[in-house]
């Protein structure tokens, strides 16, 4: 396996932005895609550097993706309170429409990938961004596994503008209890996670709208060790969605 980092000008945030790319150890394609998310702490380099994702990813002949997210719940942001003599761009964090939109047409054109639906995960804050953009967009994506997932995003509220529904995970679910075409939806948290109570309560609200999905709970906390162990679980649901 290697590893890939590529910078591209992305016209949605209108500046050059990176993201990391893991790739086939062998084959010339087309690749499936898994586009894999990064927590508030962390950026494009963390599955690479603090997990063993690499080394996971070897029996499956995918590209795996991994973008810089920021800060910004991967959600189009901007700022509340703008002058009309200050650049319109100042002060907007359009990181959904970067990754959904711009992040993936350079994929397509850099990458001998197969066309399709990808599959998403991501860890914490980037496990929101999956669970939501996952569910946003199910004609984009097949496969979700969120791990340990900041599923309330409040403090990303403060001083910004963006659509309160449309931040919510749960709106995107319940548009998708009547479609006939949904993603395979999973999640995960450790029982000693802070976080734990959140994942508890969408399960449960999931449940109530008796839209389908597998939820796990396992011991550990909010830790590398825990994602490093059931990111494993969730490439092998990648890889058969996907048809690897």
């Amino acid at each position: 396996m290697s590893v890939a980092n590529v910078q591209f000008f992305s016209p949605a945030l209108n500046r050059h932005v990176h993201y990391n790319v893991i790739l086939p150890k062998e084959g010339d394609g087309p690749f499936p895609v898994l586009l894999q998310l990064h927590g508030l702490t962390d950026d494009y380099s963390g599955w690479v550097q603090k997990s063993n994702l690499v080394e996971h990813a070897a029996p499956y002949p995918m590209l795996i993706v991994m973008p810089d997210g920021g800060t910004s719940g991967y959600l189009n942001l901007v700022g509340s309170e703008r002058r009309m003599d200050v650049d319109e761009r100042l002060g907007v964090s359009r990181y959904e429409d970067a990754i959904v939109r711009d992040l993936r047409d350079h994929v397509t054109r850099v990458f001998n990938i197969r066309s399709g639906p990808w599959a998403i995960g991501g860890l914490s804050m980037g496990g929101f961004g999956a669970m939501r953009l996952g569910l946003k967009y199910p004609d984009r994506f097949s496969s979700i596994w969120a791990h340990s997932s900041a599923f309330r995003i409040g403090w990303l509220m403060a001083d910004r503008t963006p659509d309160a529904a449309d931040a919510l995970v749960l709106t995107h679910a319940e548009r998708l209890v009547s479609a006939a075409n949904r993603p395979e939806i999973s999640f995960d948290c450790g029982v000693d996670d802070d976080l734990i109570s959140d994942n508890r309560e969408l399960h449960a609200q999931l449940d109530g709208l008796g839209l389908a999905h597998r939820y796990d709970e396992h011991p550990g906390a909010h830790t590398w060790d825990y994602w490093d162990r059931h990111v494993q679980t969730a490439l092998e649901q990648h890889a058969r969605v996907l048809g690897i």
